[in-house]
């Protein structure tokens, strides 16, 4: 494999209710609620336009009874039900991922974070590199050199030094520091009245959990106490907090390539949900999608290109000219490219074949573009500044 080659693997069910959360009282105007949808479909629009993956997979829960309940069936038993109006949009979501064209994975008595463990090692392993896309810390523990986390939502990217920075710990030891102080918000039990803080030092002092049990009584105090009364519960604890990477999975994850959106089938979702504005974007994004470089001819693309370059979060720009001297050169035509392996010329000082885009019609729609002007600074209005002798 290509050392440059890089999985992503979304977190469905950390992306799912986050949205949920994020906007309220949306729904489409039959009355269906959409703010999970909605949100979701932003979030991974966001992935897709900042990250351009190639190889992507959406990751999602397939249920609650897993393995841990087998081990523990108190485990997550604190949480309340999904909420009804949350329920019902799962299986929207799970048809509009489908109608991206990007690969969905789930499988019965695990949960995502053990499918993505697994795929994320084996990926890496065959020397690509991993970005788990997620806002889950429980992912902490399978960052390496070649895996990272992503939170879009904070535009943050955590590796190593951001594990230790938040556990006290390597991502390797993540799971000793989850086995004593346990996870509320999972009903991991760990040893009471140890917390994170005391977890981490405990964990620095004695470079594992396991030693740490086997020399509890070092430890003075009631944490020496606790430590050899709930010695089973913190072995316990850890194994419930880890992270299964060796899930059976019948998938390479070399296959989860990213293909070309079903226009039709996105087209028909949103109208279904009245997501107008989603409609909007599809229509510009499939008017563009056809080729790879393109030469623009008529005002009605340069139109859709110009929308284009102001929804992008960067893009490249040059400038072909008659002479390198800037004294002396004249604008041929203009270079945009907002993704990999797309690029679009604008012939604004020769002809083309068919029918050729006017100088004036350039002009007036690249400097109504303010993506242009804020990234490029560059104006057709204004003249060239003076240059010293």
């Amino acid at each position: 494999m290509n050392s440059n080659e890089t999985l992503y693997l979304v977190d469905g069910s950390s992306y799912i209710y986050r949205a949920y959360f994020a906007i309220r009282h949306l729904s489409s105007p039959s009355g269906f609620p959409t703010n999970a949808i909605y949100g979701f479909i932003q979030m991974l629009l966001k992935l897709l336009k900042d990250y351009d993956p190639r190889h992507v997979a959406v990751v999602f829960d397939a249920g609650r009874i897993t393995f841990r309940t087998d081990l523990y069936p108190q485990y997550k038993a604190n949480r309340a039900a999904m909420p009804d109006d949350l329920r019902i949009q799962m299986e929207p979501i799970r048809e509009v991922v489908r109608a991206f064209n990007i690969p969905t994975l789930e499988l019965q008595g695990f949960e995502a974070d053990d499918i993505i463990g697994t795929l994320a090692g084996r990926f890496a392993a065959s020397g690509g590199r991993v970005v788990v896309v997620t806002g889950d810390k429980d992912l902490m523990q399978i960052v390496t050199e070649r895996v990272t986390l992503l939170d879009t939502m904070k535009m943050k990217e955590s590796g190593i030094a951001d594990v230790v920075e938040r556990f006290g710990v390597k991502p390797e030891l993540v799971i000793d520091i989850l086995g004593l102080a346990g996870d509320t918000s999972d009903n991991i039990p760990g040893v009471p009245g140890i917390g994170e803080k005391t977890a981490a030092k405990l964990i620095a002092e004695f470079k594992s959990l396991d030693e740490l049990l086997d020399r509890a009584t070092e430890v003075k105090g009631k944490n020496g106490e606790k430590l050899r009364e709930f010695r089973e519960q913190a072995l316990l604890s850890r194994r419930l907090a880890t992270i299964d990477c060796n899930v059976p999975l019948d998938v390479a994850p070399e296959s989860l390539h990213a293909q070309q959106p079903d226009q039709e089938a996105l087209n028909s979702f949103f109208k279904r949900y009245g997501f107008t504005s989603l409609i909007k974007e599809l229509t510009a994004t499939a008017t563009l999608a056809t080729e790879e470089y393109h030469t623009i001819t008529t005002a009605e693309v340069l139109e859709t290109v110009a929308t284009a370059l102001e929804q992008a979060a960067e893009f490249a720009f040059d400038l072909e000219t008659t002479s390198l001297d800037p004294r002396l050169a004249e604008i041929v035509g203009l270079s945009f490219s907002y993704r990999d392996h797309q690029a679009f010329y604008i012939p604004v000082g020769h002809l083309q074949t068919g029918e050729p885009t006017s100088s004036s019609c350039t002009q007036e729609t690249i400097n109504q573009n303010e993506a242009v002007h804020r990234q490029t600074g560059f104006d057709f209005e204004q003249p060239a500044p003076p240059i010293s002798q």
